[in-house]
């Protein structure tokens, strides 16, 4: 088959590139102010195009509409952009030379300018794609006795078949020259060779590589200094160490890459630079590549300190000394500290203090009584060893002491606590094997407990506060591929994590066996106008020694699953999903039904006593508050759109419509996903994004057993026609089931449904990433 037409093919090529190179510039240097008489540029549009969408040809062009605010608001200070015939005139041809670089070499672009009124046009681009040149053959030659050949040819972006992309063509020869860079060929390049024939739409494309010879590293050439400019603190052969290269090894890109990214993780410098020198300074011909390591240490002793506010810590303080070279072996040493509920736990509190804690919403600290008393607290320390024993593994020890809760779930103090971990990455994949230790007790609301494990006397409750050994080995896994950590717009997150205490030899108490896990994915797609769509599934799920799924089996309440709130189901209040338990208003219709056969006291003992509510939950008040049980089995689902302000702040605030579904079983039974639709408003500030959410709730809360407090040491249980009876012990001071086995609490009470519109509304408030 003979080719014509490469000449004035490749004239054009030769053009279109320079048009396409000069865009930057142009985009740079355009002047968007309007001079007295200029037409407003108001509407732009793009007409017959397929293969390449608005978005993407309105970077092509210098012509631009004014900004949304002036074009619909007509606010002062707003862009006012004018059109420029002369520009317009060029921006035909930088869409031509877009669609040829692209294939499309028969492109044809007109231009349509339409009046808006008197001082305003619509810019229309009319755009006539034909057909693109299609690849006939794709040729690739020269690899011939290379090592693993068959890789550095592997998935490759321009296929027989294609349309002939110039730009995909130039891309596929980088790839070839950094593969073998990364297998040892420091001076690999390749040539290259296209036809088009104009006439039958086809395309043949040759890439030639020499690869050269095999390079090794030779003497490294270091130069570092401290803040002061005087001698390192860090020693050369600790910095040798660390990045895991040689003289002598084999040569590769990727190697120095990951050298400096060794480097960078330990936090100890301004500047970091890993490169080979220039030709003029190798001494060994090809095969030996001179490495130079130029180093600017950072200031190796660091003090922070972090005052913040959130919705349930109330006033919060964190403090944290680094040491990034410990003994002088780059080992990194941190202190950290942390108090939080300053102002509304002991013994840090006032009245005044707490009425300030609550301004946001009273309920959601007061409504907590477990989770609300003692101050939270954190103080630990952590050593971080750069490499362990020369291998990719990053190892850190750390001890600890700490108090934190769950919100209305559980209250965690751990006496003494250590953790030992190891990390290094895999694929781009940071991994993390770790082993932790505990000596503590776990907290958890009576009713819960008496719910969930028939632990309902005060002796057994008691048993279940004492300090035991609890140790957890886990693993985890994560991948970040998302072009923006705080808020990004493309791209997806993903992690999992497996956590198991369910052997002896971990030092954990046999009552505390159980084997979790947890996953998580969220993807991020950016739409026109500035938009993203946001999806995230998370599911986990909790079981015992045998890898059961049951709701008989004790799981400590800090590794329970629990869902909604702020970064999960908004639709409903933070843990609040799911079933749970009611604790009955004093001034509820409680009846306290005294046995009529026993008069007097006997033997020190009350008369015996029922306690119950009305069997019409509509008739009475709404419970005090809840107790959420959590799960073993938990599925959250998110739908998220934002979009930019359009008008005053689209560079600081979003505005999101929201769907969130989510179940949680305490026997991974999962049922039905209970959706709840909202809007929120997204604020991104230095601290990170601050998000308001109005969730709307149109399900009725689950039936659940509740309970009475009559003032003494135990709850009742108060569930319509229970059959339970108690007697207050006047000698102990604690309410007493009458019989030795007292029968769970029955979940027959219904919650009084949410009637009126507002009622169903749910506010969440947020600050920092919600997934």
């Amino acid at each position: 088959m003979t080719f014509r037409g490469g000449v004035r093919a490749a004239t054009f090529a030769l053009f279109a590139t320079a048009a396409g190179v000069a865009v930057p510039a142009a985009l740079d240097a355009q002047d968007v102010s309007c001079d007295r008489g200029d037409l407003e540029v108001r509407a732009l549009e793009f007409r017959g195009n397929s293969a390449f969408g608005r978005g993407d040809l309105a970077l092509r062009v210098i012509t631009t509409p004014s900004s949304r605010a002036r074009r619909y608001l007509r606010l002062p200070g707003t862009d006012k952009r004018c059109l420029h015939r002369d520009e317009l005139a060029r921006d035909i041809l930088r869409l031509k030379g877009y669609y040829h670089d692209r294939g499309y070499y028969s492109t044809r672009v007109d231009t349509l300018v339409q009046p808006m009124g008197r001082s305003a046009v619509r810019v229309v681009f009319t755009i006539d794609e034909g057909q693109p040149l299609r690849l006939a053959s794709y040729d690739v030659t020269g690899l011939k006795g290379v090592a693993d050949s068959a890789r550095i040819m592997n998935r490759l972006e321009l296929h027989v078949g294609d349309p002939f992309d110039i730009t995909v063509f130039r891309a596929d020869m980088d790839t070839i020259v950094q593969r073998l860079r990364d297998a040892g060929y420091y001076r690999a390049e390749v040539l290259h060779a296209y036809e088009t024939r104009l006439d039958s739409l086809l395309a043949r494309a040759s890439i030639n590589v020499i690869p050269g010879k095999v390079a090794r590293f030779g003497p490294f050439d270091y130069a570092a200094t401290n803040v002061d400019g005087g001698p390192p603190r860090i020693d050369t052969s600790v910095v040798r160490r660390i990045m895991r290269l040689s003289p002598g090894d084999v040569y590769s890109d990727r190697a120095i890459v990951d050298a400096q990214r060794n480097l960078y993780q330990l936090g100890a410098y301004r500047h970091i630079e890993v490169a080979p020198l220039p030709d003029s300074q190798q001494t060994s011909g090809d095969t030996i590549v001179k490495l130079g390591v130029r180093l600017a240490e950072d200031y190796m002793r660091q003090l922070d300190s972090e005052l913040g506010w959130a919705t349930l810590d109330c006033l919060r303080i964190r403090s944290q000394y680094t040491d990034k070279n410990l003994l002088g072996t780059a080992r990194r040493l941190e202190l950290n500290g942390q108090l939080s509920r300053i102002g509304f736990g002991r013994p840090l509190e006032t009245p005044d203090t707490r009425q300030i804690c609550t301004l946001y919403n009273s309920s959601v600290l007061r409504g907590d009584t477990l989770f609300q008393n003692p101050l939270h607290y954190f103080i630990g320390a952590t050593v971080r060893q750069p490499r362990l024993l020369g291998t990719a593994w990053v190892p850190s020890l750390s001890v600890y002491s700490e108090r934190r809760g769950e919100y209305k779930a559980y209250l965690r103090s751990t006496q003494i606590g250590a953790d030992l971990s190891a990390t290094r990455s895999i694929g781009g994949m940071p991994l993390r094997v770790g082993y932790s230790f505990e000596y503590g007790s776990t907290q958890a609301d009576p009713p819960a407990l008496c719910a969930l494990f028939s632990r309902c006397d005060p002796e057994s409750v008691h048993r279940l506060k004492n300090a035991l050994p609890l140790g957890v080995a886990s693993v985890s896994l994560a991948r970040l591929r998302t072009d923006n950590i705080i808020s990004p717009t493309t791209g997806y997150n993903a992690r999992t994590e497996l956590r198991s205490s369910a052997s002896s030899m971990l030092g954990t108490n046999d009552t505390l066996f159980f084997n979790k896990g947890t996953g998580d994915i969220a993807w991020y797609q950016a739409l026109p106008f500035r938009a993203v769509l946001a999806l995230r599934l998370r599911g986990g799920m909790v079981v015992g020694r045998s890898l059961k799924l049951t709701d008989s089996v004790f799981v400590p309440p800090q590794e329970r699953l629990y869902a909604g709130g702020a970064t999960s189901v908004r639709g409903y209040q933070q843990n609040e999903l799911g079933r749970q338990v009611y604790i009955a208003r004093r001034n509820t219709e409680t009846r306290k039904v005294v046995d009529s056969t026993l008069v007097e006291p006997v033997n020190g003992l009350d008369s015996l006593w029922n306690f119950h509510v009305s069997a019409h939950p509509d008739s009475i008040q709404p419970p005090e508050r809840s107790v959420p049980l959590g799960g073993n089995a938990l599925v959250v689902a998110n739908v998220e759109y934002r979009i930019r302000d359009p008008f005053f702040f689209p560079d600081q605030l979003q505005y999101t419509f929201f769907l969130d579904g989510g179940d949680v079983s305490p026997s991974g039974r999962l049922h039905a996903l209970r959706w709840t639709p909202g809007i929120g408003l997204r604020a991104l500030t230095p601290v990170g994004p601050v998000q308001v959410n109005i969730g709307y709730n149109p399900h009725r809360r689950p039936d659940g057993a509740i309970y009475y407090n009559p003032n003494v040491n135990a709850l009742a249980c108060a569930t319509p026609g229970n059959q339970v009876r108690y007697r207050h012990n006047r000698q102990k001071g604690v309410l007493e089931a009458a019989s030795d086995s007292e029968p769970p609490c029955r979940e027959e009470f219904s919650p009084p449904s949410r009637q009126r519109f507002f009622q169903r509304l749910t506010f969440t408030f947020s600050i920092g990433p919600d997934f």
